[in-house]
């Protein structure tokens, strides 16, 4: 993992996030009116390329995800992306029924959607807070595709560098784990403006 943030400066990022995952897994209670709980994130700095092959199982893998695009005083992606197969067994305890595999794909687009809404809008509001800043965000957006599709279309599309901050979360309901991964792609200055931010925060903290 590259040291982009101080361990102390991790941690607090951290804390941070899981205020956001709180809030994140509180909507998903209720908009299926059953308990989901979120885990704390686990989270890397990594080359683009080293990160779309820790998501993937395999670099062919067909990956689901949902993005989201911002903007403000300074612009990016957000991501949340699941193994295929994952994001129909995700939608399968959302809906809370054992619900036929054909009925449960035409269900997936709305459903993964709408949960990544609510994740990205979490994750993007805690980095407004610690930063000060308005962010403002774009629909959210369903993809399919392997990993390296996925993350290749946001580097075409933008001058990204090659750094992605890799979330780990994973989804617990109905006795069922999915494991899901958001990725936030962030320009230099972002990650310097948050770097500066958080040691601000730990300073304060410390006073």
């Amino acid at each position: 993992m590259i040291s982009v943030l101080s361990e102390l400066e991790q941690d607090a990022l951290l804390e941070v996030l899981n205020l956001g995952m709180g809030q994140a897994a509180d909507a998903l209670s209720r908009m299926v009116n059953e308990e989901i709980l979120l885990s704390v994130p686990r989270l890397h700095f990594l080359p683009w390329r080293q990160a779309t092959a820790l998501i993937g199982p395999t670099p062919a893998s067909l990956m689901t995800g949902v993005r989201q695009r911002f903007t403000g005083p300074f612009h990016g992606s957000t991501l949340l992306i699941y193994p295929r197969e994952k994001s129909l067994e995700l939608v399968r305890a959302l809906l809370q029924d054992e619900i036929a595999l054909d009925d449960c794909r035409e269900m997936e687009q709305e459903s993964l959607t709408e949960v990544g809404n609510i994740l990205l809008n979490a994750c993007l509001g805690c980095l407004a807070n610690i930063m000060g800043v308005e962010i403002l965000c774009d629909l959210p957006e369903y993809l399919q595709g392997t990993c390296d599709e996925l993350l290749s279309a946001e580097r075409r599309d933008s001058a990204y560098d090659e750094l992605i901050l890799l979330l780990f979360v994973d989804f617990v309901t109905h006795g069922s784990t999915v494991k899901g991964h958001v990725v936030l792609l962030f320009d230099s200055w972002a990650i310097s403006r948050l770097k500066q931010e958080l040691t601000g925060l730990l300073n304060r903290f410390d006073g």
